[in-house]
């Protein structure tokens, strides 16, 4: 079982990994970072990697700029740029990327309204399709058929980074959930989170996975087991899923009413 200390350690060190940092490359900076100036043989000990592969990465790192080395009394120490500099790194990545992302664009092709799909498995392909809502403009509306079981139960803490990042940028959201407790849980929230939820009898209508409908596109989440999200794009097909979504959103309202009335 990993100690408060390893787990901390992982979770810098996949944050590295995520910045575009090879596990091992981002082991070894996470050591130097420790360490400060540091030889070959401090770094392997720290790391917990052996000293051929670290001479390898050393070099590597140095070339990108991530690593800087000296010569002291004829051995060579190393030390890692710091948190700051390595983040103006990535985002000097990022504005040549966007300078490019022009010419990029005009060479992406469609063929009529022919739909693009792109799928996405495991957990960090559901963050990115889930996250590619939020790339509409401030103040759009996403329609969503939803449930709070499932992967939002088993992580909230990734669910209210969804949602705090979809607050900011006030992107609203009208929801239609099965009627549980988990679900219940959420729209208790619903006015401060920028929600409004409809909820159906679980017994009929017990969803399993997340629609959304947004911009010109639909996505669908899977919530359990397998994780896996499709991301369909096409103006017709999201123009249509909005339509059923309003005939939905009348009928659940309906069924709230009718259920109202039931003495």
């Amino acid at each position: 079982m990993q100690n408060g200390s390893e787990i901390e350690s992982n979770k810098f060190v996949a944050s590295f990994e995520n910045l575009g940092l090879k596990p091992q490359e981002a082991k070894v900076y996470f050591a130097l970072l420790k360490l400060g100036q540091a030889r070959v043989g401090e770094i392997c000990v720290e790391s917990e990697i052996q000293r051929t592969y670290v001479y390898d990465i050393l070099r590597d790192l140095q070339e990108r700029g991530i690593v800087s080395a000296v010569e002291i009394k004829g051995r060579k120490r190393f030390n890692a740029v710091s948190i700051e500099q390595f983040r103006k790194i990535q985002l000097a990545k990022i504005s040549r990327f966007e300078e490019l992302m022009p010419e990029l664009q005009s060479l992406v092709t469609t063929t009529g309204d022919r739909p693009k799909v792109q799928l996405f498995e495991g957990k960090e392909g559901f963050v990115i399709a889930q996250n590619d809502t939020l790339n509409m403009v401030r103040g759009s509306e996403i329609m969503a058929y939803s449930t709070g079981e499932g992967l939002y139960e088993d992580d909230p803490k990734m669910a209210f980074r969804y949602i705090k990042e979809r607050m900011r940028k006030r992107i609203r959201v009208r929801s239609i959930a099965p009627d549980n407790e988990a679900t219940r849980k959420f729209a208790r929230e619903n006015k401060k989170h920028l929600r409004e939820t409809r909820l159906v009898p679980e017994d009929k209508f017990a969803f399993s996975n997340e629609i959304n409908i947004y911009g010109d596109k639909l996505s669908i989440l899977s919530l359990t087991g397998e994780l896996i999200a499709v991301i369909i794009e096409s103006e017709s097909v999201a123009r249509t899923q909005k339509m059923i979504f309003e005939l939905a959103w009348l009928g659940a309202e309906q069924i709230r009413i009718g259920r109202s009335q039931i003495v």
